[in-house]
């Protein structure tokens, strides 16, 4: 089973890192499995990421799919978890769904820490590395 982890990466920050997304994959993963110094990595992190809203998230996805959920949702053998400060996709089979959140922003980006894959996610639902 892969983990993606959806990050909304700030404007600002998002021009420079498409041209160095290993760069911010090192520095996201580093947060991710941070022990200590979780001032510095709470700093860091509202720096790079936006917080994501996750209302409208919710009222989305339980509309298209017919749900009454809160935060964690099955759909299409994919689990999903809405946090504000990433989204959480589990699934062995369907990466489909990820691009389901490429219409709230255009600077997603998609790390998957176990497995050292990422990329951009843009809004014409197409994977980005340049």
């Amino acid at each position: 089973m892969r983990e993606y982890n959806l990050f909304i990466i700030k404007k600002e920050y998002y021009e420079y890192y498409q041209k160095n997304p290993l760069f911010l994959f090192d520095v996201l993963k580093k947060l991710y499995v941070m022990k200590e110094n979780f001032n510095y990595g709470i700093s860091l992190y509202s720096q790079l990421c936006e917080r994501i809203n996750i209302y409208n998230l919710k009222y989305y996805l339980n509309r298209k799919y017919h749900l009454d959920n809160e935060r964690t949702f099955y759909i299409d053998k994919s689990f999903i978890e809405l946090k504000h400060t990433r989204i959480v996709v589990r699934s062995k089979y369907n990466t489909k769904i990820i691009n389901e959140f490429s219409q709230f922003s255009k600077c997603f980006f998609v790390c998957d820490f176990i497995n050292n894959d990422y990329f951009w996610l843009d809004k014409k639902n197409i994977l980005i590395c340049t």
